[in-house]
């Protein structure tokens, strides 16, 4: 692929400023693309009645008229003429190939839709592992099986399928599509930081949607139980969700900090004073942008089995794998109390993981050498 007249186009539900995992994915490959020399296009939705068309670094972003219901979740893109004229303007460009982000956000069928007419080989990221819930068994019911609709709707027209971790492999398998390889969540790991500050206390952090499904309320219940022993814990929870105000009423102790939504450096900043990350999630996710950002900063983390986690953590060698309950976070948080020489031991060794495995200048040439390798055997 020449990069001086080929574009690469992306599309995904949202992009940043809109905080999430996807999101951060996206915006971490766009610019490690552009630091090769390729030029994007950005497809996307208009949830925020932001500009139709910008120009963003170099990179062009194209943002497609959307219904107001479930916008900030899951945006219905409107097939009027306003979106024929926007995608209309994808063929003034020579794109060599598409990207999309999972199979159920819209914004995917439409950029497959484009492909095929166009005859350019789209690839589909695959960022979960396992059915999206919504804590509810009979909507999840209807929600799963309009799920299953959209991969039966998608699977047959792509080029190749792609995860962010092999656990997402895993649950491809289970849905019958083979998995072509990984392309892993990473981070830049070349990116300036704040330096970690000492301090006299032992900090922990979660950063996140505040929802049940994320094991929020293991940790608060886990770390209200240790502040009664223990008076030099803080717990930081950064992040926003319906549960915050739920959150913020029952647990008020003086200790438990919330944040709420945090931008990247700000988040970074409370990294940098962080001693152990606590990500415990309930429900299979792709590979957490969260546990590599930890990571980076060197700070120990406690996870659950839970989708990618493990390919990131290893138990007792960098980092600490609980059950789904508050009671084995709580024993987990109260041994890093008392042993802060697994501290030291922990949050080195996430650092070198993450380094060697994790990082956006190395993932993002394999998933350049991938696709063209699939060009070549087109």
């Amino acid at each position: 692929m020449k990069k001086k007249d080929k574009y690469i186009a992306i599309f995904s539900a949202y992009i940043p400023p809109h905080l999430g995992g996807i999101e951060r994915y996206v915006d971490n490959l766009v610019r490690e693309f552009n630091k090769l020399g390729y030029k994007i296009i950005m497809v996307t939705s208009n949830y925020d009645n932001n500009n139709d068309i910008e120009i963003n670094n170099e990179n062009l972003i194209i943002r497609l008229p959307v219904y107001n219901l479930f916008k900030n979740r899951y945006p219905i893109i409107k097939h009027n003429k306003k979106m024929k004229y926007l995608m209309e303007k994808l063929n003034n460009y020579s794109i060599s190939f598409i990207i999309v982000n999972t199979r159920f956000h819209l914004t995917s069928h439409v950029g497959v839709k484009y492909g095929n007419k166009h005859n350019i080989p789209v690839y589909l990221i695959e960022h979960g592992s396992n059915y999206v819930t919504l804590d509810n068994k009979f909507i999840d019911f209807f929600a799963n099986r309009y799920e299953d609709f959209l991969t039966w709707k998608i699977k047959k027209k792509v080029s190749g399928f792609y995860g962010v971790s092999n656990a997402c492999g895993k649950w491809l398998r289970k849905i019958n599509i083979n998995m072509d390889g990984v392309w892993y969540n990473s981070i830049d790991t070349n990116q300036k930081l704040p330096k970690k500050e000492k301090h006299n206390t032992i900090n922990f952090l979660y950063a996140g949607r505040l929802i049940k499904q994320k094991g929020v309320d293991n940790i608060l219940i886990a770390f209200s139980k240790l502040s009664i022993d223990y008076k030099n814990i803080k717990l930081y929870i950064a992040g926003d969700g319906p549960e915050l105000n739920n959150y913020k009423v029952k647990y008020k102790d003086a200790n438990i900090i919330f944040l709420g939504k945090l931008d990247y450096k700000n988040l970074l900043k409370y990294y940098a004073k962080t001693d152990v990350f606590l990500y415990p999630p309930l429900w299979p996710e792709g590979l957490p942008t969260s546990i590599l950002e930890a990571g980076l900063m060197k700070c120990t983390v406690i996870g659950t089995n839970q989708g990618g986690i493990v390919e990131i953590i290893e138990n007792e060698k960098n980092g600490i794998i609980v059950d789904n309950d508050w009671n084995s976070l709580y024993f987990a948080m109260k041994r890093l109390i008392s042993e802060k020489k697994l501290l030291n031991k922990y949050s080195t060794e996430i650092y070198n993981t993450v380094q060697v495995k994790f990082s956006w200048e190395k993932n993002a040439k394999k998933i350049l050498g991938d696709i063209d390798e699939k060009q070549k055997n087109r």
